[in-house]
């Protein structure tokens, strides 16, 4: 009987962006995932200012997700009270997945977050750490996180990020072919991000 693996990529997606699209696919290709995970945190330690509300970022990656194979929404952080650590998210999934093995998906932009997180020597050793180059970001980072299983993979090089994308749709500059259309269809909708009809 063949190992399930599962990729898990978590973020606070506000808004989802195709880089996010992109490298959970590059992962699972690299990886033989058989499915990714994208997990929108609820209440995150480390980024107490999100834009957008939990159920406005969970419908927004509902969205982009729409045909897109082999990757889904777990919304299990949202429906958790207080803030998000990745340490009980794991001991989650490791109750639905049992027996699978958790590829964690992360950028070099991220990498040194890590050793903050709540638990990080347990989550370390739960998963394979797999990491995607960020622009301006290198892998030096990896090396403190010993005995980590870390493995690299080519992701978007690519300097857009959904702050820069928040910005640009409060100025009013297009975001297509940056932001899923079915995403960016739900901000205009909805007016987020100081999106104006006008």
């Amino acid at each position: 009987m063949s190992i399930v693996r599962i990729g898990i990529l978590g973020g606070v997606f506000d808004p989802v962006h195709l880089g996010h699209l992109s490298v959970a696919l590059l992962a699972k290709e690299r990886f033989g995932l058989s499915e990714v995970l994208f997990v929108p945190s609820g209440a995150p330690p480390h980024k107490p200012s999100v834009a957008a509300s939990p159920e406005d970022r969970l419908n927004m990656l509902k969205l982009a997700l729409l045909g897109v194979d082999g990757c889904r929404v777990w919304d299990g952080e949202l429906r958790r009270e207080g803030y998000s650590y990745t340490i009980d998210t794991l001991a989650e999934l490791s109750g639905v997945y049992r027996g699978a093995e958790f590829y964690f998906i992360i950028g070099t932009d991220n990498l040194p977050e890590i050793r903050k997180w709540r638990s990080y020597e347990d989550i370390i050793a739960k998963v394979t750490v797999c990491v995607a180059y960020r622009p301006g970001y290198d892998f030096g980072a990896a090396t403190a996180l010993a005995p980590a299983k870390i493995e690299e993979f080519p992701g978007p090089r690519w300097g857009a990020s959904s702050t820069m994308l928040r910005e640009y749709i409060g100025k009013g500059h297009s975001c297509r072919f940056m932001i899923p259309d079915a995403a960016l269809g739900y901000i205009r909708e909805r007016g987020l991000y100081g999106y104006s009809h006008e």
